[in-house]
């Protein structure tokens, strides 16, 4: 049991200073209570007498500079482990940058991530391990896990996107193949079957989350091209839950909240993750925490692998408003492949590298979370992508690393709870 005294100058962050330190007892599995009496403590405040020195953390709203390791320093010079990991795994570079992209979100560009080339370093985590070295005890290690999910956006757009990619091979029979796998109400993209099929293989379990709203927004943006109370996708719904895999909501880019997209799903979805990656925080963790959510799962940057808070493991944010973390938990997305595809146009060679480059850099210390559209599982137009997941199960399977659920992630990873 640790015990820690927080400076009482230091009562109006107090509710922060608890947070990260709570974030640190759950990361490495020590127990800790606060306490008034200074004497036998770990002790924070804002000068060097205090064991951890964290006179920042008030100004993190501010854009804090940070030195040449990326880290925050107090105003000794020193690093400042509890500051820097508690502006990071919140992302507050984000909360008030008003430089968006055409669909709205915050740019790769504008984060430090890019500004230092760092997006592949878990830097709370390396901030925790440092809090432990301080307080004199060894930092924990455990083992990688992953998280697989499928994004459906769309699942009759085969006969149009890679029907295109076959007619310009001149492979007419492939294309009648596609016309008949629609007439029989199986379009090759309503692959969820073999998507299951090939992660069995490899011991694997995954999500998939569903848009309930159908059709075209504008030029750039459109919701699911599916009837998501269709008898066919239904079908495949339920198919999959009884196959021991998972559901969840990927909310659309329209004006409805969560609870009138829940009433198009049908029943109370414990996960979500917006359809885009669109969403902006704080707003968004509010969203998420006033629809009852348990699990949200849609930090990660699109143009760029790796981490968006510069943390590996799931979380609870912490809420500005009320001053405690969100009762949700938020799973940091590291890969996806239009990220290859569409933002770095990157062959699958050259991708296969980079993602296992990623995976060796982080054997411990992640719930390394992998997305992989259901079209990507076709070899017309995203030819090789379905070899390249492969290898990412075989990567698991080999290395003796496990998936893990929605559930096992809501029980091992709040603090809430």
């Amino acid at each position: 049991m640790i015990k820690f005294y927080i400076d009482n100058d230091f009562e109006k962050i107090r509710p922060e200073i608890k947070y990260i330190l709570e974030i640190w007892s759950k990361n490495q599995r020590t127990e800790i209570n606060f306490t008034n009496i200074q004497e036998g403590a770990v002790t924070i405040g804002n000068n060097e007498r205090n064991m951890f020195c964290v006179s920042r953390l008030l100004e993190l709203h501010n854009s804090p500079s940070f030195n040449e390791m990326c880290l925050i320093e107090n105003r000794n010079g020193h690093p400042d482990f509890v500051s820097t990991a508690f502006f990071m795994i919140n992302s507050l570079q984000e909360h008030n940058d008003k430089d968006r992209d055409v669909l709205g979100r915050f740019k790769f560009t504008n984060s430090y991530q890019y500004r230092f080339k760092n997006s592949k370093e878990n830097i709370v985590q390396h901030c925790l391990n440092e809090i432990s070295k301080i307080i004199g005890i060894t930092p924990r290690n455990e083992k990688t896990r992953f998280f697989l999910s499928h994004d459906i956006d769309s699942v009759n757009g085969a006969i149009l996107e890679d029907g295109f990619n076959v007619l310009k091979k001149g492979r007419i029979d492939q294309f009648f193949q596609m016309l008949l796998n629609v007439a029989i109400t199986k379009p090759d993209w309503l692959n969820m079957d073999k998507i299951m099929k090939i992660e069995s293989e490899y011991d694997c379990k995954s999500v998939f989350f569903w848009i309930v709203n159908k059709g075209r927004i504008n030029q750039r943006e459109k919701n699911a091209d599916y009837l998501f109370r269709s008898k066919k996708i239904q079908r495949e719904f339920n198919a999959i839950e009884q196959n021991g895999f998972e559901n969840g909501i990927h909310k659309s880019i329209s004006n409805e909240t969560f609870e009138d997209e829940f009433i198009k799903y049908g029943q109370r979805p414990i996960s979500n993750r917006y359809h885009y990656l669109k969403y902006t925080l704080p707003k968004a963790y509010h969203e998420i925490q006033g629809a009852g959510l348990k699990l949200d799962a849609s930090l990660g940057f699109a143009e760029e692998i790796g981490f968006r808070n510069s943390y590996g493991l799931p979380f609870n944010p912490f809420d500005f408003k009320n001053r405690k973390p969100f009762s949700f938990v938020e799973v940091p997305l590291h890969i996806m492949d239009r990220t290859f595809f569409q933002y770095k146009k990157m062959n699958v060679k050259l991708a296969e590298s980079e993602i296992i480059e990623f995976f060796e850099k982080n054997r411990e210390h992640c719930v390394l979370s992998v997305l992989w559209h259901n079209n990507f599982f076709t070899n017309y137009k995203f030819k090789g992508y379905l070899d390249l997941y492969k290898k990412i199960l075989g990567y698991i399977k080999e290395n003796n690393f496990t998936t893990i659920s929605q559930e096992e992630i809501i029980k091992k990873y709040s603090i809430s709870s």
